[in-house]
């Protein structure tokens, strides 16, 4: 089916199997190679045209078990392009198993860019749930586009037992064919199986009604060498010769030359009027009996294509009903060298035709390949100009580009629309600057013919614009592009408004302003009801995500993080790259949380698949939560190579409060360093920068983020030198640039350096205080990077709190961070106790670390109190504590829970 279709669209039959054609011949041993290989997961048939490929893989779906599926998908002109392949594969699933591939359909609606291996890594987790066997035949094979090779090779390997793919090829694929013969999946038949042997040769001439004496018989053999169409035309050339003409007039030589020599001498053999409409229906990949009227000028296209299908003339029917042929690829080539040679014009012409009456079946994909061999670069770019809008609105601008290619620069400066496509590629390849230069002219020229509702194609540029500004971190354009559409909402296509408002919402998060942003998420949210696209609804409920985590509600943030994470991966799976943003998300919260397992391999997956449209402030944050987890390891070069990766992004992209946040933890990091050097080091690093000039970047808005890095990078210097007094005071000018209700997690951070200024100037009760409305906010989040972050003195601190036991409702919540402080644990070789804890004191101590009572420990071991006491003042003497609680953590520190 095309790409694209619409009210009065004709179907494109190609999802099923062909049916017979005149002339079927059984492959017996072809058969039987199928049969001898039930485990081959790829079945390739690779062999130059007429081989036979389709009728074998034909044969190959009547031979399946009841009980199997098979999805039959021919390919044709064009299917090289991801969007397209995609979309037509899973179409052809569909017509099998209803209802098939309805995430990954939705997720490549609305996309700027294909989405190659997400697509697929969906249709395989639905493959993966198939409890019968599915045989998908791609026919006529021509792709070469990289990523979906890649994909299909996943795809061969990974999908459930029971699936097995099967290409008919004319030349071999770049598949990793080595590997699935090594594992014994690959049944890989070539030329010489498909070949007809003698016997075949005489059987099927003998059903054309033809008979040959053996030495004819091993003439016609030696010159066609089993090339089933060479067999096929050598029964019609003798078909139309008188008795007992010799075939010694056939060239001997390679099949082409004998293919050449006999298409000829058929084609000769007809007469003109044939001839001439056989000219004309060449011109064709496809054809229907409407299609053959417009091309001939008759009126009975339909017949007219069904008798060429009983003379057997190379017409293959492609569906059941017989409303759609093509020709044999060798017959089709011929014709259309022919038709060049005796006249380019009406070649030309053909295409013409052929192109208008695709148009106007709203079958834009094959209207605009002929417009391209009809050599009209206008009427082409006009086609391509009045689909791109189509294409944009469904999110995929990126196919527009090929088409594009083949439009002189001079006439696609006359269609907005090709322009954009070059804005596109700019902006895929990372050359923002040139993006942003196209666009702009582009808006420019656009300007004067703005009305309300916006143009489409307008709209288009600005939705555009909207993206790179979001990579180049100009926030303020994002917003002022969103508010544009906020005040004709429901007046343009869905896709362009969620897209423009969720780039804007995301923009007002950045800029610490949550009314609006809230306020933007709801309006893309109604729109978004509208779309049957998966992308648009999974950044909108990212923004949502991180809205709550820049203010510090980690809960809320966890939540809706693992409502996303429900919805997505049932249709994706664990490791699909469409998951990588929600991941980098769900990474920030797990890391401030403490919950460090496993979370550097997920940061360096989830940082591997982000591209051109996904915002930089996700990607940034996850260089620099992967930096700060390294950094917790004690993988401090580690480290401050994903810093310098930070600021080598940020300066690509001049995204300076990203490169003033990695210079203020890469100071952090060197600050906490042993050695007497450190503070020079990290002064030496603080004196590099130029932060005045990054700081008037953001001298326009409320919060300049610059200026609370670099107050961050005073304090920590300013502590490190033993300046409390003066850190402190750096401290209530950063408290003064807050927002109230925002920055939840830097108003923590700076009350616990507040605490430990105030406790290294003596004045405990202070910084007890101060610590512990720290610990209450964190403990309602479960937050616990902040503390960690600060490293050994405010863990120092964290204990002594501990010990004094003021505070038994924030006890448990001690213990547990104190337990998360990555490299606390003491070695058990090192510090364990002289005397071993007996058996009977290792049940007292993980009965009482469970938080059960002296007297339920005694019920639960049978145990008279007094004796349960003696066992707990024992425990507490060889663990060197002085209560339960120290005993508790030392018994963890130690492993022996």
């Amino acid at each position: 089916m095309d790409v694209v279709s619409g009210s009065g669209s004709l179907a494109r039959p190609t999802r099923l199997p062909p049916p017979t054609s005149a002339g079927y011949l059984p492959r017996p041993r072809i058969q039987a190679l199928f049969a001898a290989n039930p485990q081959a997961r790829l079945i390739l048939l690779c062999a130059p045209a007429g081989f036979g490929k389709s009728t074998a893989l034909g044969e190959l779906v009547m031979a399946q078990q009841p009980g199997s599926t098979c999805a039959w998908l021919a390919l044709g002109d064009g299917d090289d392009d991801p969007a397209r392949f995609l979309m037509r594969l899973i179409n052809a699933l569909r017509t099998v198993l209803p209802g098939f591939g309805e995430d990954a359909l939705a997720y490549l609606c609305n996309t700027m860019s294909t989405p190659v291996t997400v697509v697929m890594e969906s249709v395989l987790v639905e493959l993966t749930r198939l409890t019968h066997p599915l045989l998908v035949v791609l026919d006529d094979f021509q792709v070469t586009d990289k990523e979906l090779l890649a994909a299909l090779g996943r795809l061969i390997l990974l999908a459930s037992p029971g699936f097995t793919l099967a290409i008919g090829a004319r030349t071999q694929p770049a598949l990793n064919l080595a590997t699935l013969r090594a594992k014994g999946l690959l049944l890989d038949i070539g030329p010489e199986e498909l070949r007809l042997d003698p016997t075949e040769a005489r059987d099927y001439l003998h059903y054309r009604g033809l008979r040959l004496d053996e030495a004819g018989l091993q003439t016609l053999y030696a010159q066609t060498e089993g090339w089933m169409i060479g067999v096929q035309l050598v029964s019609l050339w003798l078909s139309h010769q008188p008795q007992g003409s010799s075939l010694q007039s056939i060239p001997a030589g390679d099949q082409t030359a004998v293919g050449d020599y006999l298409l000829c001498s058929v084609f000769e053999q007809l007469s003109t009027e044939l001839q001439d409409v056989l000219l004309a229906l060449s011109v064709a990949s496809q054809l229907s009996g409407e299609l053959a009227n417009a091309l001939t000028g008759r009126e009975d296209g339909q017949a007219l294509l069904e008798s060429l299908e009983v003379r057997q003339l190379f017409l293959v029917p492609l569906d059941r009903e017989r409303q759609w042929y093509r020709f044999h690829h060798l017959f089709a080539d011929f014709l259309r060298n022919r038709l060049r040679q005796q006249s380019f014009e009406r070649f030309k012409q053909l295409h013409f035709k052929a192109s208008l009456w695709f148009t106007n079946h709203r079958m834009q994909n094959l209207a605009i390949e002929h417009a391209s061999l009809a050599d009209d670069p206008e009427m082409l770019a006009a086609l391509v100009d009045g689909y791109g809008l189509e294409l944009i609105n469904r999110g995929q601008l990126n196919r527009l580009y090929r088409w594009r290619l083949q439009v002189p620069d001079s006439i696609v400066e006359r269609y907005p629309v090709l322009m954009l496509a070059d804005v596109w590629d700019k902006a895929a390849k990372q050359a923002l600057p040139e993006a942003n230069r196209l666009l702009d002219e582009l808006l420019s020229r656009w300007s004067g013919e703005v009305d309300v509702p916006l143009r489409e194609g307008y709209l288009a540029a600005l939705a555009v614009k909207s993206m790179l500004a979001l990579q180049k971190d100009d926030l303020d354009v994002c917003v002022s592009l969103a508010r544009k559409i906020e005040a004709q909402l429901g007046q343009h296509a869905a896709f362009l408004e969620v897209a423009m408002l969720v780039i804007g919402a995301l923009a007002l998060v950045m800029l610490a302003q949550p009314d609006q942003a809230r306020r933007l998420l709801a309006l893309a949210q109604q729109r978004n009801h509208f779309l049957e696209g998966r992308y648009l609804d999974m950044q909108l409920s990212n923004v949502e995500v991180m809205l709550a985590l820049e203010q510090g509600q980690l809960r809320q943030a966890q939540h809706l993080s693992e409502q996303l994470r429900a919805r997505m991966v049932p249709g994706f799976g664990e490791t699909s790259p469409a998951l990588a943003l929600p991941v980098i998300s769900a990474c920030l919260i797990a890391y401030h949380q403490g919950r460090f397992g496993g979370l550097e391999e997920r940061l360096h997956w989830a940082l591997k698949h982000v591209d051109v449209i996904n915002p930089i402030d996700l990607y940034a944050q996850g260089l620099l939560c992967l930096a700060r987890l390294q950094r917790t390891q004690g993988h401090i070069k580690e480290a401050m190579a994903s810093l310098a990766a930070m600021q080598n992004l940020a300066s690509r992209n001049q995204s300076w409060r990203f490169y003033a946040q990695a210079v203020a933890e890469e100071i952090a990091l060197i600050v906490q360093e042993p050695g007497d050097d450190s503070f020079k080091r990290a002064e030496q690093r603080l004196k590099s920068i130029e932060w005045s000039r990054l700081a008037a970047s953001y001298a326009q808005r409320t919060f300049n983020p610059v200026t609370l890095f670099l107050g961050l990078s005073r304090i920590r210097l300013y502590q490190k030198r033993g300046q409390y007094s003066e850190a402190l005071h750096e401290i209530t000018q950063l408290r003064g640039q807050l927002q109230k209700g925002w920055h939840g997690l830097q108003h923590l951070r700076l009350d616990v350096l507040a605490a430990l200024s105030y406790q290294r100037l003596g004045y405990q009760e202070r910084a007890q205080s101060l610590l512990v409305q720290a610990l209450m906010r964190a403990e309602r989040e479960g937050l616990r990077s902040v503390f960690i972050e600060e490293g050994q003195a405010v863990r120092v601190m964290l204990l002594q709190l501990e010990a004094a036991e003021r505070h038994p409702a924030l006890q448990g919540f001690l213990r547990d961070l104190l337990g998360f402080w990555p490299g606390s644990q003491v070695p058990a070789a090192q510090e364990a106790p002289s005397d071993g804890l007996t058996a009977r004191e290792l049940d007292v101590m993980r009965l009482a670390a469970q938080g059960m009572s002296n007297e339920e420990i005694g019920q639960q071991l049978s145990l008279a109190l007094g004796t349960v006491k003696w066992h707990l003042h024992n425990i507490y003497a060889k663990l060197k504590v002085r209560n339960r609680t120290q005993a508790i953590r030392r018994a963890r520190e130690l492993e022996m829970l």
